[in-house]
């Protein structure tokens, strides 16, 4: 490191230490409040972060407004100070915190459009479609040259080169979007917005002089929250700053981190995140080159390290071209069985991550879109008998097996229950206002977004801000109320009171804040565990209800599916992946730097309760040791353990055979996300052939599925459409024959490469 960077970073250093307190007390409250709304936050290869020198963290998707910054803040390990909308700025709360926090103030022109009088039209579409017509307009009173003119919904958009009147004016580029110009060519012409030109030489001083004093920058390139399942278009300033910064300073060691979050269902309280970092991207000296020429060369060099950013966010997300896709590939991710039991948050995005890439690939094959068909049937079933896939084994033991548990969790539910009722009852108008504000705010954004589908982006962010407020608030009004039943008790309640008579009216209201507090902590802590077993009893209550002969069919099903699954992933691995067939993949190494995931103390209890409860379970099962569903499982346990020692696993032989991709299909698949292949770090050994055993699923029992909620309601209460696309005979054929028949000789082979987390 040269003399100067290092007496930068030195004078940065000194500056942190005397000005950033505010900063640090700020970002350690925000992080506190959001840890505390989340369950879990998971983070994947923070150790890739640079511990000194300047860094632009590149965030996408933007997914939860102002709750994706503090996220990043958890886990970066360094100050990152956060390119913000003015507009949020100029807000009297947001804008106080954004300025606590050091944030950097953008001008965005969405933000400035101002409605134009009148409406527009094209005249003649295809002699002069740069030539727009007002009828009403005031184009010389409201529009220079260098402003913009956009449609409604954001169809359309072109820079204003001439006004030549107050009704007509020239644009630089036809609106060739058909929506554009289906509103463009209509007799009454259309509405339209004027955006003025905003000048960012100040928000770019302000950039280039944090990085140049070693500092680290976070922006979202995407523009703006929404909530759709697929990144939107980058926007090149991220591009600017790192190409501009390095320009002006050759010594500056400027990295760009990719940085992804994906979140299970964000706007619920006490879902799951995960935060994942990429590689650093290095500028390039020839891009930097062309950037000082300036014109042509110069966006050619900012096009392209935008599109080398993209590509590195595609490696640390989860981009799918709409909410079904996205619901079918985690579907098949949870079916498919790997090498390891179990699979942690982080490890099961990536899982999903690299799924999407091979469906994206195979999706024309008759084999892929079979498998699709049959994954949408069993979705279909899951929803109708009101279950996760993960509670299907559940479902694979006897009536009084099912009694016996059935019973012990409603014992438990009660318990839980009644604990965590008073906190509830205390907190039910958090609950209530929360929920309402939050909702009429998302609505409010939706109507004024072009990008959002249902603005579950500003929900979780809504929720917080109120709680914020209303929590101390209604405590407050509780301790004011505990005191005045004190001092004013009335004759039923006399005697109660009279053990407080010597107690100040300061010393009884701090005592009854403290209780209010402690009675919402317990309601979290119980009140989340009762949630949960809530949730397990439904599938004990259907194997009670159906019997175990019904229930085995849907967990018959799900084995073929899943053999199935894994057997076509294991088939067309290799062909993505051609270390699939030779590589074990530590999980540490896939956790980064193996860091314990965010946690607090709440979790912890929950933890200890949670114990408590499958111990009991466990000594109830012993008891009832005699049932044939419980020997059965035990035989499925044990022979599951075998395999599992020897860090191996059986598999059938495929019934799948493909040819390899084509460079054009190998082309398709780089465009879509180059994932960088992990070193081999042992070569595979065989194993003597064992029993086909009884696979567990890769999620754990309690985890939701990933990222944003539907766009659309989904049906209930139908039924399902398995059964009815074979007659009886057949399905009682398919459910009772087990899998279908192969032939040739089995080789035992261990399930590693892609997919493997072991």
């Amino acid at each position: 490191m040269s003399g100067e960077n290092l007496q930068r970073e030195r004078h940065g250093a000194n500056l942190d230490e005397e000005t950033f307190f505010i900063y640090d007390l700020f970002r350690m409250f925000w992080t506190r409040v959001v840890g505390l709304f989340f369950r879990e936050i998971a983070e994947r290869n923070a150790h890739l972060i640079p511990r000194t020198g300047p860094v632009i963290f590149v965030v996408a998707p933007h997914h939860n407004q102002f709750v994706d910054p503090v996220i990043l803040l958890m886990h970066a390990l360094r100050r990152v100070y956060f390119l913000v909308a003015a507009a949020s700025m100029r807000r009297r709360f947001i804008g106080f915190y954004g300025r606590c926090l050091r944030g950097i103030p953008v001008e965005r022109q969405q933000d400035l459009a101002k409605a134009g009088s009148g409406r527009i039209r094209v005249d003649d579409r295809y002699g002069e479609p740069t030539l727009i017509t007002g009828v009403d307009t005031r184009f010389a009173a409201e529009i220079k040259p260098g402003m913009k003119v956009t449609l409604p919904k954001g169809v359309g958009e072109a820079k204003v080169v001439e006004v030549l009147s107050d009704t007509q004016l020239r644009v630089a580029k036809e609106m060739k979007e058909l929506a554009a110009m289906e509103l463009l060519t209509r007799a009454e012409g259309t509405s339209f917005k004027v955006v003025p030109h905003v000048d960012q030489d100040e928000m770019y001083h302000s950039v280039y002089e944090r990085l140049n004093n070693g500092e680290c920058i976070g922006i979202f390139p995407e523009g703006g929250s929404h909530d759709r399942t697929e990144m939107l278009p980058l926007k090149a300033g991220a591009t600017i700053m790192a190409l501009g910064a390095t320009a002006a300073n050759p010594e500056l060691g400027l990295k760009i981190v990719p940085t992804g979050l994906n979140y299970f269902h964000p706007s619920k309280f006490r879902s799951r995140a995960v935060i994942d970092f990429g590689q650093p991207i290095d500028i390039p000296p020839e891009l930097v080159e062309k950037y000082r020429k300036g014109g042509a060369a110069k966006r050619e060099a900012c096009d392209e390290l935008l599109r080398v950013v993209s590509e590195g966010l595609k490696q640390v997300t989860l981009n799918t071209p709409d909410y079904e896709t996205l619901k079918m590939v985690q579907a098949g991710r949870r079916l498919y069985q790997p090498t390891q039991h179990s699979l942690t948050m982080a490890q099961q995005v990536e899982l999903t991550r690299r799924f999407i890439k091979g469906y994206n690939v195979y999706r024309d094959l008759p084999e892929v879109k079979e498998l699709r068909d049959r994954i949408e049937d069993y979705n279909l079933q899951l929803r109708y008998y009101g279950i996760r896939d993960h509670q299907v084994e559940t479902m694979r033991i006897g009536r009084t097996e099912a009694g016996a548990l059935f019973v012990w969790r409603l014992l438990w539910l009660l318990i839980m229950g009644l604990v965590a009722l008073p906190g509830t009852v205390l907190n039910l108008p958090v609950f209530i206002v929360t929920g309402v504000v939050s909702k009429s705010k998302a609505r409010a954004a939706l109507a004024a977004s072009t990008v959002k589908v249902r603005a579950r982006d500003v929900i979780a962010t809504w929720k917080i801000l109120i709680a914020l407020g209303l929590v101390p608030l209604l405590y407050t009004t509780y301790s004011i109320l505990a005191v005045l039943f004190v001092r004013r008790a009335p004759s039923w309640a006399a005697n109660m009171a009279a053990g407080f008579d010597d107690w100040s009216s300061s010393r009884i209201y701090l005592w009854s804040w403290a209780l209010a507090a402690f009675m919402s902590y317990t309601a979290l802590v119980f009140g989340e565990q009762a949630v949960d077993i809530v949730k397990s009893v439904r599938p004990l209550f259907l194997t009670l209800i159906l019997g175990e002969e019904h229930t085995e069919l849907l967990a018959r099903q799900r084995e073929e599916l899943s053999d199935d699954i894994t057997d076509l992933v294991n088939e067309l691995g290799p062909k993505i992946y051609p270390e699939f067939s030779n590589t074990r993949v530590p999980a540490d190494l896939l956790l980064g730097d193996g860091k314990k995931t965010h946690d607090n103390i709440i979790n912890g209890s929950a933890d200890a309760f949670h114990r408590k409860m499958r111990e009991g379970e466990q000594a109830l099962r012993q008891r009832m040791g005699g049932s044939s569903g419980n020997l059965r499982q035990d035989a499925e346990d044990a022979s599951s353990s075998s395999l599992s020692a020897s860090g191996m696993r059986q598999r059938r032989p495929s019934k799948y055979s493909f040819s390899p991709p084509t460079p054009r299909t190998m082309a398709t698949l780089n465009s879509i996300s180059p994932l960088e292949f992990l070193t081999s770090v042992a070569p595979p050994q065989s194993a003597p052939s064992a029993p086909s055993a009884q696979r567990p699923t890769s999620d754990s029992p309690d985890c939701e599925e990933a990222v944003v909620e539907p766009t659309n309601g989904e049906a209930k209460g139908a039924a399902p459409t398995a059964v009815a696309r074979t007659s009886a005979g057949q399905q009682q054929q398919q459910y009772q024959g087990g899998s279908p028949a192969t032939t040739g000789q089995t080789t035992p082979e261990p399930r590693n490469g892609m997919f493997d987390f072991s």
